[in-house]
């Protein structure tokens, strides 16, 4: 039986001698699925089964407990800036990574959707700092681990004024409920964490409030290191590409030059 669905290739590795086994992200999920024979014959897929391609996949449903058989590859966007521009791919790169790793449940087509989009609008446009929280803000509430900016986590006060963050509670902190692990925050910086978690992925609106923290250098350092910091301690594996990124200075020394 032949199903058929939209796919994001996340990564390939060689299965014997001729197979490659091709790792989807999909509305339904991650799907691992096998190339027959695409180490040896080109033809068949083209150049389709690259990393970041937008394919439409048609897989053939195998015996239960084997990998279904990816029959035939339909392209449907080929990310040509991001494979040209060794910055972007560094950041597709890092959100690959994640979205490989990333144990996950429920809402496929909603988080499927936002990936696509996310992918296509960096393909066509510039790449900026915010983009990076962003995305690891939007990962963590997807996964059920969004950090609460709104009120405070432990009795759900809503602080006006002063805030404190503590990443172990997982959010804000109101004056009576601070810790030794919460540090204070100021309202402009709760705002833009507040924007950036509500915001749909319409990268005209990262570029205005970009612009709007073109000089705010103490805010664009904090923003990136709190929302790193929620992705490390809940989703608490190594990113190999993290190190890429930092060393391609992507990160607080970044928002200084900016």
């Amino acid at each position: 039986m032949i199903f058929s669905l939209e796919a994001l290739i996340l990564s390939k590795e060689k299965l014997g001698e001729i197979d490659l086994l091709i790792e989807l992200f999909t509305p339904k999920g991650k799907i691992w699925s096998v190339a027959k024979g695409a180490q040896k014959s080109r033809k068949r897929f083209v150049n389709l089964l690259e990393e970041f391609n937008l394919i439409k996949a048609h897989l053939r449903k195998t015996a239960k407990g084997k990998l279904p058989i990816l029959e035939k590859a339909d392209l449907l966007f080929l990310p040509e800036s991001i494979r040209k521009d060794y910055k972007k791919y560094l950041m597709i790169s890092y959100m690959g990574e994640i979205l490989s790793k990333i144990s996950f449940s429920g809402l496929y087509i909603e988080y499927f959707s936002f990936i696509k989009k996310l992918f296509m609008e960096i393909e066509k446009g510039n790449l900026f700092f915010l983009l990076k929280p962003f995305f690891e803000l939007k990962i963590l509430k997807f996964s059920g681990w969004s950090p609460e900016f709104f009120q405070c986590v432990k009795c759900g006060y809503k602080p006006k004024k002063i805030f404190f963050l503590s990443i172990p509670e997982g959010g804000i902190l109101c004056f009576r409920c601070k810790d030794g692990n919460s540090e204070k925050l100021d309202l402009e910086i709760v705002d833009i964490l507040r924007s950036l978690i509500k915001m749909p992925v319409e990268l005209e609106s990262l570029k205005k409030l970009e612009k709007d923290l073109e000089k705010a250098i103490y805010i664009k350092e904090k923003i990136l290191k709190i929302s790193e910091k929620f992705l490390k301690y809940f989703l608490p594996f190594e990113l190999n590409s993290l190190k890429f990124l930092k060393d391609f200075n992507w990160g607080v020394n970044e928002a200084k030059d900016s």
